[in-house]
């Protein structure tokens, strides 16, 4: 198969969560996952935490939170 990396791909409504990783976990509160959420073109950070029911059966908790713009380089110059 051959991908071409050059196309735009419109992520709008979609989404994706990567396991993190158990060493850079600070403490049993951090998210066992982390990743991205494209809402009707909006970012969000999502977080997934790994849970047991009463009824003893594993899920994960999801939250999210909205993204904020990464600061650009530019921003910090005097002029």
């Amino acid at each position: 198969m051959n991908y071409d990396n050059t196309k735009n791909y419109d992520n709008t409504n979609t989404g994706v969560l990567f396991k993190t990783d158990p060493k850079k976990k600070k403490n049993e509160n951090s998210p066992d996952y982390i990743g991205s959420l494209n809402v009707e073109g909006k970012e969000w950070t999502i977080f997934g935490r790994k849970k047991i029911s009463k009824k003893n059966e594993s899920f994960l908790r999801l939250s999210i939170v909205e993204s904020k713009p990464k600061p650009n380089a530019d921003d910090d110059l005097p002029f």
